[in-house]
């Protein structure tokens, strides 16, 4: 019960500091009337983790939820997203392992300023405080896949996730699929094979045998890797 109530009273001082940041920022001319009502003015990350008083998780919960609701005011046109990397940053430096956080600001940054990069600094951001995090490693690898087009990047960071603890299948696979598209056919065919071999799925090992066998035909009599122009003709009198 004790902690209960701990908790409430974390939650309800980190209002108060939102409450009284914004009001500061309003009578400092910092804030324009017509943002008045933008209650979500949280102060610097490492300064809420001070004022947490070693309660990190639930504070980082309360401003998850801030940045949620300000995201949703934004998508219903109630303001821009000026805010929207503070409040994450907030929540990260809270709590650096909220995969969410980091993995919801890099869409943010791909679908609604067309930021590519700012997604995966993101998310790499994300990886210097979960270097085993099979997820992020994938979600750098969908940023390539989506919306750069650099398949060949795309295919190595799926392969990293698929290396991960806990990595599904499906990591291998759109490696697999990612360096086909990029035309890198070997590449391709070690990523089924290597599927082939480890996955636990029938349906999986199946495909992935199908995708093997397809792949061996087309490489099949193709230049090795680093050579020039077609294989060198068979000598007269030589069985081919």
């Amino acid at each position: 019960m004790r902690r209960g109530w701990i908790m409430v009273l974390i939650t309800l001082a980190l209002a108060l500091v939102a409450g009284l940041s914004a009001l500061a920022s309003e009578l400092r001319g910092d804030l324009p009337t017509t943002h008045a009502d933008e209650r979500l003015y949280l102060p610097d990350g490492r300064f809420l983790r001070l004022a947490s008083l070693g309660y990190h998780a639930p504070a980082a919960d309360y401003t998850w939820l801030q940045a949620v609701q300000y995201y949703g005011g934004f998508r219903r046109g109630e303001h821009d997203l000026r805010y929207f990397d503070g409040l994450v940053d907030a929540v990260t430096t809270l709590d650096p392992q909220f995969e969410d956080a980091y993995v919801f600001s890099a869409l943010v940054h791909c679908l609604d300023d067309a930021d590519h990069e700012g997604a995966v600094d993101v998310l790499k951001r994300g990886l210097v405080a979960n270097p085993d995090s099979w997820r992020l490693h994938f979600e750098v690898g969908f940023v390539h896949y989506v919306f750069t087009g650099q398949f060949g990047l795309a295919s190595r960071w799926f392969a990293a996730a698929a290396e991960q603890p806990g990595a599904s299948d499906f990591c291998r696979r759109f490696a697999a699929w990612s360096a086909g598209r990029d035309g890198d056919l070997l590449g391709s065919l070690y990523h089924w094979e290597n599927l082939r071999q480890t996955t636990e799925n029938a349906d999986m090992r199946d495909l992935a045998a199908h995708m093997v066998e397809s792949l061996e035909a087309s490489l099949r009599g193709a230049p090795l890797p680093g050579q020039v122009g077609p294989p060198s003709p068979t000598p007269r009198g030589a069985t081919p």
